[in-house]
């Protein structure tokens, strides 16, 4: 019975071996029957800022400056050849004693860190493909992989290959690589230098020799010894190699202030998000963006302007309009060149009393009004754990009486802040939040109310434009519209009119983020926006914020909302003049933008009454008052007495 069974799972062995052989056989008959694939004739992504202007592209997805096979140092072939596909002139494509092994290794240790892929194989990638992750996609990378060695010569590929292969830092091409790292053309490269770029591709961020300059000399190390061992070079020229301190440049070969680089990686990776054919990426598009080249051009120098050149604290930018959602700019932090990572919409960091306002709006879809009280006084919170909170204002300042929503925002009150989170309960805010597009996960905490949960800028940017755009749905765009060479259209954004919050009491959030720019209301704590207030000739709404190790500061008017993160990367502590720096950037890059512009203000919605009061103690205003400002409120919270 065991001896028919064995019979039988041959033959069903056999069987599908057969199977598997005739597909392979018509598979191959059918790839070779086909057209050569195009190469040189391949045409650049063409990207456009929002008055049409070309500001860069990319050659299939690369940034393109070809240099001819020939052109290349030798040194720089036998690196790459030695390191990533030493069978390279044997196969054809495909390295199958390679995929052997790699399949072993992976199997022996559980995990998928032994790659097989060929030159041709990687190329055909950079060309044809983007960068999903399928079988699919790799199906099509063995076709096209069979089809690139059946039509092009060995020299061909290898050519293309280098010219389209990222190398960090932004930089695609070997000829792009070598100006960059070493000030040089790749004609010129030693067999170090060479080397140093051969170990960039498999990881380019963390074998980048300016980011992580140990992990690169480590790999700079196998490269050689392979390039000993394949009989490249011989044992001097590796001593020689090994021991050699090559200088690393780091400076682009192309303009990074015009490139807006931190905002070109974000545009890239959403178009590769969009409904598009995969054909058309490497037969040409243009994509029209949302880039403001003179906001980006002012937030990039004012960046430059405010931060210390010794300093290693970051900084990002994310700057929206309210009206339509397009992202104008963001700045991923000082120097792209030397970190890619982007803040503006990668970093998780606490947003301290920037959080305050979707608080305040939450309090008053619950009717509060903008002069609903508290008292402002050193308070230690007992709850239902049985844990006590005990938070603290500013310098320990309180009022010891009671307080207005519009004063204990002008002036960052955290006890008022913390009572209403309280008193809605611990579950609105998160909900809140979530409405208005914060992805993070907020736990229901009592110290939810002071930021102590992190978000994202662009969110938290974003979901304040919610406030300046009269409650309706703002979601960012970066894209408008996708065509193919020849006009056809093949995406255009389609905005979404949906209204997620109240329009009333949008505008009445409005009104009351003024409240931190007006002197008048410095109270037993200045308004938090005085270190600013004599440098500003237009009206705005906004909120400041800061913890020990963040520095935050988002506000508007109704054409723009720029949102600005100060801190360190390691979370080192802000000191002194440090936790202002958001304020100095967001004043100057709002007024640099709307100088000589006069811009209007936020209309009243029909349903709200303007009302003069004492807005730090909600009193209706009389002829004794002080200081009596309009507060608005919707037509059935009107004070009366």
């Amino acid at each position: 019975m065991l001896h028919d069974a064995a019979k039988h799972l041959f033959k069903y062995m056999v069987m599908m071996f057969g199977i598997a052989f005739f597909i392979f056989l018509i598979s191959t008959v059918y790839i070779k029957m086909q057209d050569p694939p195009e190469i040189e004739d391949l045409v650049a992504i063409k990207f456009y800022t929002d008055d049409g202007s070309e500001f860069f592209e990319l050659n299939n997805n690369q940034k393109k400056n070809w240099i001819r096979l020939e052109d290349i140092s030798p040194h720089m072939l036998e690196a790459i050849i030695a390191i990533e596909d030493k069978h390279f002139y044997e196969h054809n494509g495909f390295d199958f004693k390679r995929i052997v092994k790699a399949l072993m290794e992976n199997a022996r240790s559980m995990s998928k860190k032994y790659g097989a892929s060929t030159i041709t194989q990687q190329y055909a990638k950079n060309l044809y493909l983007t960068p999903e992750k399928s079988y699919i996609r790799k199906a099509k990378e063995a076709y096209y992989t069979v089809l690139l060695e059946d039509n092009y010569s060995k020299d061909e590929i290898l050519e293309g290959y280098l010219n389209t292969i990222y190398f960090g830092h932004g930089i695609y091409g070997v000829e792009d690589a070598s100006l960059f790292y070493f000030g040089k053309s790749a004609s010129e490269l030693s067999i170090s230098e060479s080397a140093i770029l051969a170990s960039i591709p498999k990881s380019p961020t963390y074998y980048s020799p300016i980011a992580n300059f140990d992990n690169n000399q480590d790999r700079k190390r196998i490269v050689l010894i392979m390039m000993l061992e394949d009989g490249f070079i011989d044992k001097q020229e590796y001593n020689k190699s090994l021991a050699k301190s090559d200088t690393i440049i780091g400076k682009s070969p192309h303009s990074s202030e015009d490139l807006a680089p931190y905002y070109q990686d974000v545009v890239v990776n959403e178009l590769q998000k969009l409904d598009i054919k995969e054909d058309h990426f490497y037969k040409g598009l243009k994509v029209y963006t949302t880039l403001d080249q003179k906001l980006h051009k002012i937030a990039r120098n004012t960046v430059d302007k405010v931060y210390p050149d010794h300093s290693s604290i970051q900084s990002a930018v994310y700057a929206i309009d309210p009206k339509t959602g397009y992202v104008k700019t963001l700045i991923g932090g000082r120097d792209y060149l030397t970190s890619q990572y982007n803040r503006a919409v990668s970093s998780t960091r606490h947003p301290g009393s920037t959080i305050k306002p979707l608080l305040y709006y939450s309090a008053l879809e619950y009717g509060f009004t903008p002069t609903t009280t508290f008292r402002s006084e050193d308070t230690t919170f007992y709850l239902n754990t049985g844990e006590q909170y005990h938070p603290t204002n500013y310098a320990e300042l309180y009022a010891n009486k009671d307080i207005t929503m519009a004063l204990a925002l002008a002036v960052s009150d955290n006890i008022y802040a913390v009572k209403t989170h309280l008193f809605l309960g611990q579950d609105v805010l998160p909900q809140t939040a979530s409405r208005l597009g914060i992805t993070t996960e907020m736990e229901p905490l009592p110290s939810l109310a002071l930021g102590a949960t992190g978000v994202h800028l662009s969110e938290l940017t974003t979901a304040y434009a919610h406030f300046a755009n009269y409650g309706r749905k703002v979601e960012p765009v970066y894209i408008t519209k996708v065509t193919d060479l020849d006009g056809k259209v093949l995406y255009e954004h389609q905005p979404d009119p949906s209204q997620v919050l109240n329009p009333d009491l949008s505008f009445m959030m409005n009104h009351m983020m003024t409240s931190m720019f007006d002197p008048n209301m410095n109270d037993y704590i200045g308004v938090t926006g005085m270190q600013i207030y004599d440098d500003l000739t237009h009206k705005y709404a906004g909120k400041s914020g800061s913890t020990d190790d963040d520095n935050w500061m988002i506000g508007y008017n109704p054409e723009l909302v720029v949102g600005v993160w100060t801190g360190y990367d390691d979370n080192t502590d802000l000191q002194n003049e440090e936790n202002q720096f958001s304020k100095y950037v967001w004043q100057e890059v709002m007024e640099d933008y709307f100088i000589g512009e006069e811009i209007g203000w936020f209309t009243p919605t029909d349903n709200v009454v303007g009302v003069p009061v004492n807005p730090n103690t909600g009193e209706l205003a009389t002829p004794r008052t002080r200081y009596s400002k309009i507060m608005y409120y919707l037509e059935n919270t009107v004070p009366y007495s």
